[in-house]
């Protein structure tokens, strides 16, 4: 299949923006695979990696920018790379007449914008470290979205802005929400009484979501990076962001979500938020609940937590609707035919473990496989599988799955349509930064799927993450959903437990 690699000169972009980038020469005609990186060491091997190879990508430096494109014809790529100049030059222009030059370096910008009393940070992780010490340097708090920092580096950058009574959410946050103004992948949720503190992008997106369809809302949604809770890292900016809540009078009640802390460092954690004289509600993922205690309540799942903040904070309800929409129903569907395996392809990585630890609760056989699935290769195993699509062996030299669902809805047409699969499980987040319109593109997946399937039921279970308000409006990527056969669910856990009772339910039928 023909190819094109076309550097950009000295021409630098931050991440988010390059991801929307890919996804936008992806849909470009005649193009089967579209990629658009910095030109780091490490991108430039992922490219390789994939089979991208030329002498001009081997001399680019890691301030260029690579397009890489593959296509049917050279006319398809000729018409990419063109769309790709004008999107380029489009973004470039200045946005009105006489307006002044974008600051080339991260001290200009603070010169012309002194009041800013933040730092966003997008660039690859090699630099990364360095821009957000000198955003710490000037005083102002820091959301590290790159990720790829080195952990020896994010402790010394944590230990600075901690010095300096300043927040450096990251590396590798993806999701806040300040006085209002998301931050990364955020949602648009109503400002109120609970401030959050998460280490999980997705798990902070779902608890602010139900947060805002329960009637109360957020008053700070706080990042601090995956690794904040390990050992290593000690929970500094934890730490740092709770006590922020603990004394802001906006906060009545506080949230923590994170995954998988250190055991002496939850230990810890408990202590201090028992101590703040505010109700505190508590998600470690993937682990079941421990005894609450000294006002600091532990959820089994995001939606309990969330769930449990509402009814601390005084919210007009402190529960969801106990039905989903049921779906459309599958045409022909014999009565006690056995669904076969369940499949759960998820983009948010922290929704993905919620799923896999609801399933083994009611006592499922659960496989989270740390390789990819091939195609034309069996399913790995007897078990259920639960997949995280934004492992790194799946966006490696293309855009998460929040952003690009191209390897996802490949995935749900190819396992759809295997006669061991009866059921799939997805979730679907949205908010600013993720895709612009995902639901008929998994709905099109979805009804390729049934049509290789024949007659053979397939029973979907979906979550969906988001709010009314968010640009791709929550209740609209439902119904187009629901129109495809899905049953949707407003958390992972509910979305789960929906499949498992399908499985459940089957078996005791057929038993």
């Amino acid at each position: 299949m023909p190819e094109r690699i076309l550097i950009h000169r000295a021409q630098y972009h931050d991440s988010a923006y390059l991801m929307r980038l890919s996804r936008r020469l992806a849909q470009s005609e005649g193009i089967s695979e579209a990629v658009v990186v910095m030109a780091t060491e490490m991108n430039r091997a992922l490219l390789a990696s994939v089979g991208f190879r030329s002498a001009e990508l081997d001399s680019a430096r890691p301030l260029d920018l690579v397009v890489a494109l593959r296509g049917k014809d050279l006319a398809a790529l000729e018409r990419a790379g063109a769309e790709c100049e004008r999107l380029l030059s489009q973004d470039d222009r200045p946005a009105a007449s006489g307006a002044a030059a974008r600051p080339a370096s991260l001290r200009e910008a603070l010169r012309e914008h002194p009041q800013a009393e933040l730092v966003s940070v997008a660039v690859p992780g090699e630099y990364a470290g360095h821009v957000a010490r000198q955003a710490i340097e000037a005083g102002r708090h820091v959301f590290l979205f790159s990720n790829n920092v080195p952990l020896e580096q994010e402790i010394a950058l944590k230990r600075e802005a901690r010095a300096r009574d300043l927040l450096l959410m990251g590396p590798d946050c993806g999701t806040a929400i300040l006085g209002g103004v998301g931050l990364g992948f955020a949602n648009r949720v109503r400002r109120g009484p609970v401030g959050l503190v998460g280490a999980s992008g997705t798990g902070l997106q779902e608890v602010s979501s139900l947060l805002h369809q329960l009637g109360s809302g957020v008053s700070h949604a706080i990042g601090t990076g995956s690794r904040d809770l390990s050992a290593e890292v000690g929970a500094m900016m934890t730490e740092a962001g709770l006590r922020l809540l603990a004394a802001d009078p906006d906060t009545r009640v506080i949230g923590l979500i994170a995954k998988h802390p250190a055991q002496e460092v939850a230990e810890r954690l408990h202590r201090l938020l028992a101590g703040f004289g505010k109700p505190v509600v508590v998600r470690f993922l993937g682990q079941p609940a421990r005894s609450s205690s000294a006002g600091v309540k532990y959820a089994d799942s995001l939606e309990e937590a969330a769930c449990l903040a509402a009814r601390l904070s005084g919210a007009p309800r402190d529960r969801l609707e106990d039905a989903a929409s049921s779906g459309a129903e599958s045409p022909v569907e014999p009565e006690a035919s056995a669904p076969g395996r369940l499949v759960g392809l998820f983009g948010g990585g922290s929704l993905a473990s919620e799923a896999a630890l609801t399933l083994r609760s009611r006592g499922l056989p659960v496989e989270e496989p740390g390789e990819p699935l091939l195609p034309g290769q069996p399913l790995p195993g007897a078990a259920h599988l639960v997949v995280d699509c934004g492992e790194e062996f799946y966006t490696r030299g293309k855009p998460h799955p929040m952003v690009d669902q191209t390897v996802r809805c490949e995935l749900i047409r190819r396992l759809g349509a295997d006669p061991a699969v009866g059921v799939l499980l997805f979730d679907l987040v949205l908010g600013d930064g993720a895709h612009p319109d995902p639901a008929p593109e998994l709905a099109q997946a979805l009804e390729a799927a049934r049509a290789a399937r024949g007659r053979r039921p397939l029973r979907v279970f979906a979550s969906v993450t988001g709010t009314e308000l968010d640009p791709q409006d929550a209740n609209r990527q439902r119904g187009v959903l629901e129109r495809a056969g899905a049953r949707c669910f407003p958390s992972a856990w509910r979305a789960a437990v929906g499949a498992a009772d399908e499985l459940l339910g089957v078996r005791g039928k057929d038993a």
